[in-house]
């Protein structure tokens, strides 16, 4: 049994679903207007030509727009992006619940829970590159030209879905399992976003400062329990950070920066093979020179080392102050 022996429905709806999380508006636009530009001869699949109501339309489209003007800014970006890591799921959902219009029920629950992860994942994926970029971690090209090339990819998606739903299947599967090592990390950094933005929302007046003894999580001090760093000299604290490409650690990762005495460390859970079983680590970081203090109105961004990784961390506007992290790290010549 081939790809070509299932029904055009089910070969779409994984394709139309990474599509609809990468961007949704624009994928609901393509769908509803295919009929009536003429864009396809053939029938859409199941009850896809439901979209193509004017007043979908025109609700989708102001949509794509109001999307444009939220993600010209990170901030704003992140805060629009967090309330579609619901949308996106639900909406991935209804869109197999068209397409499969008419299957058994079985089917349609089955597809839609697929096209709801794999919308939600998508959306996950995307939303986390974009916050890497604004973090600092690499390259930051125009916001414009990243949003035109997510457009062509979704066009040419949808395009190929409608025209030849098996390759759009089998292309769509080799993406996901290219992406999938980087998965997590994007995640991550994409849910540490969201709550740069809370901590900014309800930031209070007072000082920022490090989080004491107390008020470290169980699992942190237990990590540190009889280790060198709780050598006498200095109290205990800490504070949640993010890290990014720290030697030995995920590509971005949550966890806790400690300091007492001595040099600081980070304390991490790498996440195992077995569900559920996560094993707490420790990393010193004091072979990593501090070079700089990034300091911008949602986070604290600490980069260390001079090689090519530009490993870094960062810090939520309720931790430590710039003068704090600057006592707590060593830092060298600046670049």
């Amino acid at each position: 049994m081939t790809l070509l022996d299932f029904p055009p429905a089910l070969l779409a709806l994984p394709p139309l679903a990474v599509a609809a999380g990468v961007d949704l508006y624009l994928t609901l636009l393509l769908i509803g207007a295919a009929p009536t530009l003429g864009l396809w001869d053939l029938p859409l699949p199941g009850a896809l030509d439901d979209l193509d109501s004017p007043s979908v339309l025109i609700t989708v489209g102001l949509c794509y727009l109001a999307e444009i003007v939220a993600e010209r800014f990170p901030p704003s970006a992140v805060v629009w992006n967090a309330f579609h890591a619901i949308i996106r799921p639900v909406s991935g959902a209804l869109l197999a619940l068209l397409l499969l219009d008419g299957e058994p029920l079985w089917l349609v629950a089955a597809g839609s829970a697929l096209a709801g992860l794999l919308a939600s994942m998508a959306h996950g994926i995307r939303s986390g590159w974009a916050v890497l970029r604004w973090l600092g971690a690499g390259p930051t090209p125009p916001t414009r030209l990243v949003s035109l090339a997510e457009d062509v990819l979704v066009i040419g998606v949808v395009s190929l879905t409608l025209d030849a739903p098996a390759p759009a299947l089998a292309l769509t599967g080799l993406v996901l399992v290219v992406v999938t090592p980087f998965t997590r990390s994007l995640l991550r950094a994409f849910a540490f976003a969201i709550g740069l933005i809370g901590g900014r929302i309800f930031v209070t007046l007072r000082q920022r400062r490090w989080s004491a003894a107390d008020e470290l999580p169980d699992w942190v001090a237990a990590t540190l329990e009889n280790d060198d760093v709780l050598a006498p000299g200095g109290a205990l604290r800490g504070t949640r950070v993010g890290a990014w490409r720290l030697p030995g650690a995920p590509r971005f990762v949550v966890g806790w920066v400690v300091v007492r005495g001595g040099s600081p460390v980070f304390v991490f859970r790498r996440s195992r093979v077995l569900p559920g079983s996560r094993r707490p680590q420790r990393l010193d970081l004091g072979a990593l020179d501090a070079r700089a203090v990034y300091e911008s109105d949602l986070f604290h961004r600490l980069d260390l080392g001079d090689g090519s990784a530009r490993p870094f961390l960062l810090f939520g506007l309720g931790g430590p102050s710039v003068a704090s992290l600057r006592a707590e790290f060593d830092f060298a010549t600046a670049p």
